[in-house]
């Protein structure tokens, strides 16, 4: 066997949780598959008040006082002792046999990112996920879950990769870290990687799917900003209609709708260097 060759002992899974104060949800995540085998760091967003502490060797946690899911992954990534690290909630159910597709995918494709189906609660594909195993397009990176995201966490660390902060639920903007965090892996040379197997079980809704809601579209005008620059305010234009022709909103949410968008996209431009609209 390779001496570069992963072993599942390499896997680290990093659960982002809030005002946890017993290790009882794990036994839930991990019903399928036991909780010993693996290591475990638990990063719980609480107050001083409302500790969260394990007695498991395999079980580390993390009691911090910041906000924001994208703060809770980065911490996370810094304090990761796992070569290969997978990221998830803890309303996830973690599919048997999790483990070993994770391992193979990184012993068959040398990616320092890869990214993996996730199972509905119904049995059925999360979203419609490529058949093959492909480096990621925009399509991919935009559909993709943080829950079905993995790392080599040393490639991340070399290239200073983290989520961007200002994404995320309990962020600035509460929607599409994802899809900022897998395009700055592309702008810093890391290409993301789909593996076409399912590793997790997560109920079929999501936050992101609320698609009338002043705090979506609020965060989607400011990705479009990221992605697009100025072309972000012709989007909220076509999105507002959008949900007025789906019946979403009545005809007289439209202004209302509009300025919302108008405001994220100057909202997001004051966090970002001005170079980039030059």
């Amino acid at each position: 066997m390779p001496e570069d060759t992963y072993k599942t002992s390499d896997l680290e899974i990093l659960i982002a949780t809030m005002n946890r104060t017993s290790l009882d949800f794990l036994h839930t995540m991990f019903a399928r598959s036991g909780i010993n085998d693996f290591k475990i760091l638990i990063i719980n967003q609480t107050s001083e008040n409302s500790l969260l502490h394990s007695e498991l060797p395999n079980v580390r946690v993390i009691n911090s006082f910041e906000k924001g899911l994208s703060k809770s992954r980065n911490l996370a990534i810094k304090n990761a002792k796992g070569s290969v690290c997978l990221n998830v909630d803890d309303d996830v159910v973690f599919i048997e046999g999790f483990s070993e597709i994770i391992i193979a995918a990184y012993n068959e494709f040398k990616h320092p990112i890869i990214t993996f189906q996730t199972l509905t609660t119904e049995g059925k594909p999360y979203w419609k996920y490529p058949k093959k195993a492909k480096a990621h397009n925009s399509y991919v990176s935009q559909k993709t879950l943080s829950i079905e995201i993995s790392f080599n966490v040393a490639e991340l660390l070399k290239k200073n990769l983290f989520f961007d902060e200002r994404f995320g639920l309990g962020a600035q903007f509460e929607d599409a870290e994802n899809f900022v965090f897998l395009t700055d892996a592309k702008k810093k040379g890391i290409m993301p990687f789909f593996y076409p197997k399912a590793v997790t079980i997560h109920p079929p809704y999501s936050s992101s799917d609320d698609v009338a809601a002043d705090r979506l579209l609020y965060a989607k005008a400011a990705i479009k900003t990221y992605a697009y620059k100025n072309l972000s305010y012709l989007w909220v234009f076509k999105f507002v209609f959008f949900i007025y022709r789906k019946k979403y909103i009545p005809f007289s949410e439209i202004p209302r709708k509009i300025k919302i968008g108008f405001k994220s996209i100057s909202d997001y431009k004051k966090t970002t260097p001005n170079e980039e609209y030059r």
